[in-house]
């Protein structure tokens, strides 16, 4: 017993020395590559310490902007692009030479999302996406949108003038939407404020338990008996329950249907892919991650849009009259036609995603074949390599850092701007969550003003918390109140 006691804190320092001193002799063609201190990065994360001290740490870790920095992550040496000219031959790049990074497959990352289009490669991937991308197409329907925003809008008049958790109303729009849009099934999110779904909770309580930093920071402690990991399996047991259920009565509805009707909805849509080597669990796998897309993250990006209209309110207003002069009245749900002409405001929500890319960084791709990014840069074969977003986005040389929606008008295609990815490998429901954010928008202007109370309205910037790949508010509430019309005598 004393020897055990005695030789584990020696285990512990002797682990402690060699992780150290692989956190600083990278490999030397990595040498050139500026680094980020690991034990401040550390820190940040573990701490608590929110996204734009996170981002400091990475941008003050390169003082001469060469675009590139590297970070020892315990797991070994991971790149990440910081500049859009790398991202250029990052995005340039196939599955032979950049491979999506893949997990154990008891990682709680695995167990949660499967093998669906966020982890495939190669044929995997064009598989999914040529089946994934016409059931999305065909699921775009910015009146059902509406729809659900007027069902917003009922409840929020209940809750006027009452500071609210910003995210968490925006969480409950687009998990109505995407239920209504991709499942057919109604979510019951919006029913009441005070009440949590269950379906909606325990997705809330995985993705709150998957992005665990210590994951990140020490990856093994995932396979450790601890609480947190034993209630994150009977969470993902219990998801996986809901998503078969509503899977299979989205079956008996179809059955009772007649066979010449059209179905809008994406699951119907995939259900028609069920056969040839695509599984019911490749099913459940692909909705799983296409909730997880089309909910938090655009839950992020509506969060962004109404605290910069809130922080800036010329904007606001300048945003509500264009929504008046397309709409006319405020129960007017906008057709496809209308949401092309609400250039504005897609502005307001194009330079939201650039301040604030809902994904700040993707995640890590495996190096397979060296990459070379110039001269005196190549990547070396089994790196892991990333794209920051967040820092491209920020890059003081093509932007300024305050909000100007004006920056969007008639440049839709400027090239830095890349919150949806890019290239082969872009986000397959970019222009379902534009035309979501673009009616919920309009709707919501037309009939509140948003303000901040009066404790946040000092807020510089956004307040993050300190997740590693995607943003999240920290306690940010917004004000909705009625909106005072002037009436015409």
């Amino acid at each position: 017993m004393i020897s055990f006691f005695f030789s584990t804190p020696v285990v512990i320092l002797l682990l402690g020395i060699y992780f150290i001193r692989r956190a600083y002799r990278p490999p030397k063609e990595l040498e050139p590559i500026p680094t980020v201190p690991i034990f401040k990065f550390a820190r940040t994360v573990l701490f608590n310490e929110g996204q734009h001290e996170i981002q400091r740490v990475i941008s003050d870790s390169d003082p001469e902007k060469i675009g590139l920095v590297k970070i020892f992550l315990f797991s070994g040496w991971t790149v990440l692009i910081t500049n859009i000219e790398h991202a250029k031959i990052f995005f340039a790049e196939n599955d032979d030479v950049l491979l999506k990074g893949q997990v154990p497959d008891d990682h709680p990352i695995r167990k949660f999302f499967g093998r669906g289009i966020s982890f495939a490669n190669g044929e995997d991937r064009i598989r999914q996406r040529k089946m994934a991308i016409p059931a999305f197409n065909r699921s775009l329907s910015p009146e059902m949108i509406g729809e659900s925003t007027n069902e917003l809008i009922t409840l929020l008049n209940k809750w006027n003038n009452i500071p609210l958790d910003i995210f968490t109303v925006m969480k409950r729009i687009t998990v109505q939407t995407l239920g209504k849009l991709a499942f057919s099934y109604d979510m019951k999110a919006l029913d009441s404020l005070e009440e949590e779904p269950y379906f909606m909770k325990t997705y809330e309580k995985i993705t709150e338990l998957i992005q665990n930093p210590l994951y990140m920071i020490l990856s093994f402690t995932y396979k450790l008996p601890l609480k947190a990991n034993l209630e994150l399996s009977q969470l993902i047991e219990g998801f996986d329950q809901l998503i078969y259920k509503v899977i299979e009565q989205r079956k008996l509805d179809l059955a009772n249907e007649k066979k010449s009707e059209e179905h809008t909805d994406l699951l119907a849509n995939m259900l028609e892919n069920i056969g040839n080597g695509y599984t019911m669990k490749d099913l459940r796998d692909e909705l799983t991650a296409i909730f997880s897309a089309g909910h938090n993250t655009t839950a992020f990006a509506l969060s962004a849009v109404f605290y910069n209209l809130a922080k800036h309110p010329e904007i606001q207003k300048k945003a509500r009259e264009e929504a008046i002069q397309v709409l006319g009245d405020s129960s007017k749900i906008p057709t496809s036609e209308n949401v092309k002409e609400l250039k504005y405001i897609k502005a307001i929500i194009k330079e939201s995603l650039r301040l604030y890319p809902a994904v700040a960084m993707l995640p890590f791709r495996k190096v397979l074949k060296p990459l070379r990014f110039n001269q005196d840069i190549v990547i070396p074969k089994g790196t892991s390599l990333s794209l920051n977003i967040w820092q491209v986005h920020k890059n003081s040389n093509i932007w300024s850092d305050e909000f100007v929606p004006e920056r969007f008008i008639n440049q839709d295609d400027r090239e830095n701007w890349i919150p949806f990815s890019s290239g082969h490998r872009n986000c397959i429901g970019q222009n379902f969550s534009i035309m979501e954010q673009i009616v919920i928008t309009a709707m919501m202007l037309l009939n509140f003003e948003i303000s901040l109370p009066p404790e946040s309205q000092n807020f510089d910037k956004m307040p993050l918390k300190s997740s590693f790949y995607t943003l999240y508010p920290k306690d940010l509430k917004i004000v909705f109140s009625e909106l005072k019309r002037i009436v015409e005598v």
